[in-house]
């Protein structure tokens, strides 16, 4: 008796489409890490050897190079920025403002913001520096 066997098919993977579903996996995941809660202003901020990095704090004024100021990335005016900080903070347990000033920025209005907090009873300010390149500093 004469036995019939099969020809064994080859199994093929196509594996186009889990090439691309890879791809975009890879691509979502590239491009979702690289989000950085950065503000939309842009700032020069001044160095500082012995500057620190902080915790990202809930209450943060911006103040530009054109001298506008920004609460959490909300436009303000000086005149309005005491009472709208001093409702922010009051929900705060560590009354503390991190101040964010450009570099070009006349001292006389720094000044003029951390004068208005103080008034207001907030009495930690942290100013927010940049620790020097080491181009500038020669090392």
């Amino acid at each position: 008796m004469k036995l019939v066997t099969r020809r064994r098919r080859k199994v093929t993977l196509n594996l186009t489409s889990l090439i691309d579903v890879l791809f975009i996996l890879i691509i979502f995941f590239a491009v979702s890490s690289t989000f950085l809660e950065q503000p939309g202003i842009e700032l020069k901020l001044p160095e500082a050897e012995s500057s620190e990095a902080h915790t990202a704090q809930k209450i943060i004024i911006y103040v530009d190079r054109e001298e506008n100021i920004f609460l959490n990335d909300d436009p303000m005016e000086l005149e309005t920025l005491g009472d709208a900080v001093q409702s922010l903070v009051s929900a705060q347990e560590e009354k503390s403002v991190i101040l964010r000033a450009d570099s070009a920025v006349k001292h006389g209005m720094v000044i003029s913001i951390m004068d208005l907090l103080r008034k207001k009873g907030i009495f930690k300010i942290i100013v927010s520096t940049e620790k020097p390149s080491r181009e500038a500093t020669g090392e």
